[in-house]
């Protein structure tokens, strides 16, 4: 892994639960699907395009792993698309653990405000946006439900094997 990096703007919220997971500057683990797909979208350096870090608000540092084919030092700059991509990737991730963990902890609508508090101080969130988690998650299942599909976790059937 290269000390190159590149900045994302990502929302509050998930900025945070990567540096909570990953480290600040983040590095994604070797041989990780999120480092093939930053390897993808690496570009050599435009000259146009002197090398300077975007700081500000929301921007997250991300390391660029070391590719025997774009090593960092010359391949480090990645597109408005290719930010866009591993942008959607990341959030990807993020969406997944949130349905997996979020649909687990509250069966029922009941918990769902109490669930999202929790989830948020187990990823290293702040608590402002436990509003946020709980609308994301609730959105994304009635979007769901509404077309017939339920992706909760149901318990196991207790049915009797018969040999």
């Amino acid at each position: 892994m290269s000390d190159i990096t590149i900045s994302l703007k990502l929302k509050p919220f998930i900025a945070q639960y990567l540096v909570h997971h990953f480290g600040n500057p983040v590095r994604f683990d070797d041989h990780s699907v999120t480092n093939a797909r930053i390897v993808c979208v690496l570009q050599r350096r435009p000259p146009m395009y002197p090398r300077q870090e975007e700081t500000g608000e929301g921007m997250v540092p991300i390391c660029i792993p070391y590719s025997k084919q774009k090593d960092p030092a010359s391949w480090n700059y990645v597109s408005e698309s290719g930010k866009k991509f591993i942008i959607d990737h990341i959030e990807a991730i993020f969406l997944s653990n949130l349905w997996n963990e979020m649909s687990q902890m509250c069966g029922d609508d009941s918990k769902l405000q109490s669930a999202a508090y929790a989830w948020c101080e187990m990823h290293g969130i702040s608590l402002d946006y436990a509003d946020t988690i709980r609308m994301r998650f609730y959105r994304e299942k009635t979007k769901l439900l509404r077309h017939g599909i339920d992706l909760r976790k149901k318990g196991r059937s207790k049915k009797e094997v018969k040999f």
